[in-house]
C-alpha cells in the first residue's frame, strides 16, 4: 500500500477485504428480497439480478461516505495509531448499522409485506406507538441478542483482517484497473435495472414492477415522454386512478351542512365498546357466550368489514363515518366527528377509557379533542389482560354511579386481543397454544398455535364484557341505554400469508363483529354487507338528527330496508381498497400502482382480468372519487 493512499485512508489494508466480506453480506440479504418474488419472465430475472448487485453496493455508500469523511477530517493526524483505529472503527460502526437496518427491514417485509416507511417511523416516534406493537421480553432479548451478535461478527471479521494479514489477499480483486472495472458494473447494473424498469412500467407490464417492490429504496425511471416521442405506444387498458391524498387539501368541508336536529329528540345513554383486532370469525357461542347473547337480543350485523386494516383508521371510520383517507386532514385541523359534537351539545356526561394510549394513535387530537382531558383515561401498564380486568371496573363503577340527571358516553378500547395476545389462566379454552408471541422466531408453521392463544385473548375478552352487561342490567339501563359493540380491525394467522394486521385486505384482516343495541329495537340479523362508515347513519336519527346523511357521512343507514350497501372502502397510511360480495381490488393512486393492479373475488381468490370490474362499476368508481374528496376543499 502506497504512502499516499495510508495518508488518506489509513487501515485500508484491512479495510478493503472486510468492504467486500460486508459487500457478499448485503447481497445475501438482498437475495432474501428476491426470493419473495412469486412471479417470473426473462426481464424480470435480468432486473432484479441487476438490482441485487447494484443495490448491495449502495447500501453500504452512506457508511462509505462518512467513512471517508472521519479519514478526511483527521488527516492532519498522519499515520497515527489512533487516526487508523478511528477510521476502521468508523468502518465497521457504519457498515453494521447499514446491515442492521437492512435486516430489520428484511424481519419487517417478512411478516408484514412492506418495507420502513411512515407508518413505522410513526409507530416509533409517536407517545405509546411503540408500546402498542406488544413487544414482551422474550423478543426484546432475542432481538437484543441478535443485534449484539452481528456487531461481534462485524468487528471479528475486521480484527481477522488486522491482526491476519495473510487473509487480506482476498482484497487483491480491487487492485489496479479491478477496482474500476467492478465500480463500472455496480453502474451498469443500477442504471440497466433503472431504465429497464422505466420501459416495463410504460408498457404496463407488472410483472417486473411487483418483483422489483420487494426491493427496499428501489427506484426506476419514468420514460413516459421519452418513448412516447419515438412513437412507442403503450397497450390500451380501461382504468381510473383515484386521488385520494385529502391530507393536501387546506380545508375541511365537514359537515357539508350545518346538522339540524329536532327539539324533542331523545338523549340515551351511550355505551361503546371497541375490541382491538377482533375478526369476525370469534364471535360464536364457544368463544365468547356472553357477547354472542348479547348480539341474540340486538342487531347483528354478519358481514361486517371495518373502513381500515389497522387501529388509526377502524375507529377513524366508526366514529367519523367517512373515508380512511381524511384522517390526515382531520388530524392537521384537531377536528372532532359530529356525533360527538351531538353528545357535547346535550351535556353528555363523559368516560372514554383505553388499555392503549389515546395518543396513539392520536385518538386525543382527533376523534375525542372535545372530550375533557379529565374524562379520558389511559392505561397501558403491564399485561394487556390486567389492563383490560382494571379499566372494566373504571367503566362499571362510572355507569353505576352515573347522574342519572343527565345522559352518558361510556366509552372503553379493549386490549386482550391485540399481539402479543395474553389472558389468565382461566381464560384458556383452547390448551394447546403458543407459550409466547415471539416474533423474531414466528413462520407460517406457527399460525394454528398463535391463532390457539388469540382465541384464549377473545374469551377473555368475553369475560370482561360481561362485566359490562351486567352494570346496564344491575342499573336497569338497556332501555335507554344505546350499546355500541365492534372490532376496529381483524387480524390474520398467515391463512392468507401474513401474521397480525395493517399488511393487507384479506378478509382475515379487515372483517369484525358489529352488534348494536337500540332501545326497543326488535333483535335481529342482517346479513347483508355493513362497514364502520354505517354506524353514525344507523345512530343518527335516534340522536334527532334530520340533514340528509351525505350531509356528514359516506355511509348507510341500514336498518331504512330503502338502503342498502353494494361495496365499500377500505384504507390505510397510502391507500385505498374496494371491496364487494363480487370483487376486491386495490384503487390505483398513481402509475405504479395502476401497473400493479391485481382483481379478487369477495374472498380474496385471484381473478385473471380487471376488464370485469372496470365495466361493471364504472358509475360506483366516479362516486367513489368524488367521496374521496367531498369533505375537503
Amino acid at each position: 500500500m502506497d504512502k499516499q493512499k495510508k495518508l488518506w485512508f489509513p487501515g485500508w489494508d484491512a479495510i478493503a477485504p472486510y468492504l467486500m466480506v460486508v459487500y457478499v453480506l448485503m447481497l445475501a440479504v438482498v437475495g432474501f428480497f428476491v426470493s419473495r418474488v412469486t412471479e417470473w419472465n426473462g426481464i424480470t430475472v435480468a432486473i432484479m439480478a441487476a438490482a441485487a448487485l447494484s443495490y448491495s453496493f449502495l447500501y453500504m455508500v452512506p457508511g462509505l461516505l462518512l467513512t471517508a469523511l472521519v479519514s478526511v477530517a483527521t488527516v492532519k493526524a498522519g499515520e497515527a495509531a489512533w487516526r487508523r483505529r478511528l477510521v476502521t472503527g468508523c468502518a465497521v460502526g457504519t457498515m453494521f448499522l447499514s446491515h442492521l437496518l437492512l435486516l430489520m427491514d428484511a424481519g419487517l417485509y417478512h411478516g408484514f409485506g412492506f418495507h420502513f416507511n411512515f407508518l413505522v417511523w410513526n409507530l416509533l416516534t409517536t407517545p405509546g406507538g411503540f408500546a402498542s406493537m406488544g413487544l414482551r421480553a422474550g423478543t426484546i432479548l432475542t432481538l437484543v441478542g441478535g443485534i449484539v451478535l452481528l456487531l461481534l461478527v462485524h468487528a471479528g471479521i475486521m480484527a481477522a483482517f488486522v491482526w491476519l494479514p495473510k487473509l487480506r489477499v482476498i482484497a487483491a480483486v480491487l487492485k489496479s484497473w479491478r477496482k474500476y472495472a467492478l465500480g463500472g458494473l455496480c453502474l451498469v447494473c443500477l442504471l440497466f435495472s433503472m431504465f429497464a424498469y422505466g420501459y416495463e412500467h410504460y408498457m404496463l407490464r407488472s410483472t417486473p414492477l411487483v418483483a422489483t417492490a420487494t426491493i427496499p429504496l428501489f427506484q426506476g425511471a419514468t420514460m413516459s415522454r421519452f418513448l412516447s416521442g419515438l412513437g412507442v405506444r403503450p397497450p390500451n387498458r380501461e382504468v381510473m386512478q383515484v386521488k385520494a391524498n385529502a391530507g393536501k387539501y387546506k380545508n375541511l368541508n365537514y359537515p357539508a351542512h350545518p346538522i339540524e336536529r329536532s327539539a324533542d329528540r331523545p338523549k340515551y345513554n351511550v355505551v361503546w365498546l371497541a375490541c382491538e383486532s377482533w375478526r369476525a370469525d370469534m364471535l360464536t357461542p364457544e368463544i365468547m357466550p356472553n357477547a354472542s347473547k348479547f348480539a341474540e337480543k340486538s342487531v347483528n350485523f354478519k358481514n361486517n368489514y371495518s373502513g381500515g386494516n389497522g387501529t388509526r383508521q377502524g375507529i377513524f371510520t366508526m366514529f367519523y363515518s367517512i373515508y380512511g383517507n381524511y384522517w390526515d386532514s382531520f388530524l392537521k385541523s384537531r377536528r372532532g366527528p359530529v356525533f360527538i359534537d351531538w353528545l357535547i351539545e346535550d351535556n353528555y356526561n363523559f368516560k372514554c377509557i383505553t388499555s392503549a394510549k389515546f395518543s396513539y394513535p392520536e385518538f386525543d387530537q382527533t376523534v375525542f379533542c372535545r372530550v375533557p382531558s379529565e374524562s379520558l383515561h389511559s392505561d397501558d401498564h403491564g399485561p394487556t389482560y390486567t389492563r383490560d380486568q382494571r379499566n372494566v371496573k373504571l367503566l362499571t363503577e362510572f355507569i353505576r354511579n352515573a347522574d342519572r340527571s343527565r345522559p352518558f358516553m361510556a366509552f372503553m378500547f379493549f386490549e386482550s386481543p391485540h399481539a402479543p395476545y395474553e389472558f389468565p389462566e382461566e381464560a384458556v379454552i383452547r390448551k394447546e397454544y403458543a407459550q409466547e408471541l415471539n416474533y423474531a422466531k414466528v413462520s407460517s408453521g406457527d399460525g394454528t398455535m398463535i391463532k390457539n392463544r388469540y382465541i384464549n385473548s377473545n374469551h377473555h375478552l368475553d369475560m370482561r364484557l360481561a362485566e359490562v352487561f351486567k352494570a346496564l342490567d344491575d342499573g336497569n339501563l338497556w332501555e335507554n341505554t344505546i350499546v355500541v359493540l365492534v372490532g376496529d380491525h381483524g387480524e390474520e394467522f398467515y391463512e392468507k400469508g401474513r401474521l397480525g394486521h395493517n399488511s393487507t385486505f384479506v378478509q382475515e384482516q379487515v372483517r369484525t363483529p358489529l352488534v348494536i343495541h337500540i332501545p326497543g329495537m326488535k333483535p335481529q340479523v342482517y346479513t347483508g354487507m355493513s362497514s364502520h362508515l354505517d354506524v353514525v347513519p344507523i345512530l343518527a336519527p335516534y340522536f334527532g338528527v334530520t340533514n340528509p346523511i351525505a350531509d356528514y357521512s359516506l355511509g348507510y343507514n341500514l336498518l331504512d330496508p330503502a338502503q342498502k350497501r353494494t361495496y365499500t372502502i377500505i384504507a390505510n397510511w397510502s391507500q385505498v381498497f374496494y371491496a364487494s360480495p363480487k370483487y376486491k381490488t386495490l384503487l390505483p393512486s398513481n402509475s405504479i400502482a395502476f401497473a400493479t393492479q391485481k382483481l379478487t373475488d369477495g374472498n380474496d381468490n385471484p381473478l385473471p382480468s380487471l376488464d370485469p370490474f372496470y365495466n361493471e362499476n364504472k358509475a360506483e368508481l366516479f362516486q367513489i372519487q368524488r367521496d374521496l374528496t367531498r369533505f375537503v376543499k
